[in-house]
Formats: C-alpha cells, structure tokens, sequence
C-alpha cells in the first residue's frame, strides 16, 4: 500500500505543479486596494466545478481511511491541504471536532464537490468542513 501512497501523493504534487498561471488583474491605480474584491468577483463569474476536475485527479484514487496506517493517512491528508492551498483553498475545521481519519474523509469527500475556480493571485476560498444543517434545531428559534 506505501508504493500506491507514495504515487498518489506524487499525482497531487504534479497537479500543484501544473496549476494554472493565475490571472493578475492591473487595475487603475485608484483602485488597487479593491484588487482582491475584482479577482473574487472575476473568478466568481466562471463556473464552479468539482476539485476532481480542477486538480486532474479522479476521487476514486483516493483510499478509504480504514484502509490506511496512521502514517499514510496523515502523508495523504498533508498533501491534499497543500494541494487546496496552491489553488488558495483552505479547509476549516472547527476546533476539536474531527479526529485525523474524518478529516482526511471529509477532505476526500469534498473532492466532488463543486467549488468557485479561484484564479486570483491572493486571497483564500475558505472551505468549511462541517455541516450546519447536522446542528440545526427547530427549537432554537
């Protein structure tokens, strides 16, 4: 299993290699602080579409947590954060609230998930990694 690790962990560091060149928007010097707002609006325009097909990577590559040692689970939930982080997204986990294994399930399972194609030259599409609804009570209101 550590030889098919090892190649996946390569797949997603040529996928961070070959990210596309972001755009790099000159506006008007007036308006150079709203530069980050532009970019955002600008890749919100495209459509979203699954990090599946941004990275180039097929979910399916990815094994599941029970089939993974402590160590492997851990090389592979590092390099998909830094993956997500060269196409400035970032997971955000609530404090305490997942173990090491659901967070590398949870990261997995936003692989088919459709996501805004970031393609500024800073700022971060923050991904968060709960469910609201799970939380929700009617007699909260």
């Amino acid at each position: 299993m550590q030889k098919y690790i090892k190649q996946l962990i390569e797949l997603l560091k040529t996928a961070h290699d070959s990210r596309p060149t972001p755009s790099y928007l000159e506006p008007p010097e007036e308006m150079e602080t709203l530069r980050d707002v532009i970019e955002l609006e600008k890749s919100l325009e495209d459509n979203e579409q699954t990090m599946e097909s941004i990275f180039g990577v097929p979910q399916i590559n990815f094994p599941p947590e029970n089939r993974l040692n402590d160590e492997q689970l851990q090389q592979l939930k590092n390099a998909i954060i830094e993956l997500w982080r060269a196409f400035n997204y970032e997971a955000d986990f609530r404090k305490g609230e997942f173990d090491e294994r659901q967070q590398y399930t949870k990261l997995v399972e936003k692989w088919k998930e459709t996501v805004p194609v970031y393609r500024g030259t800073n700022g971060t599409w923050h991904i968060e990694m709960f469910d609201y609804e799970d939380e929700w009570e009617e007699d909260d209101f």
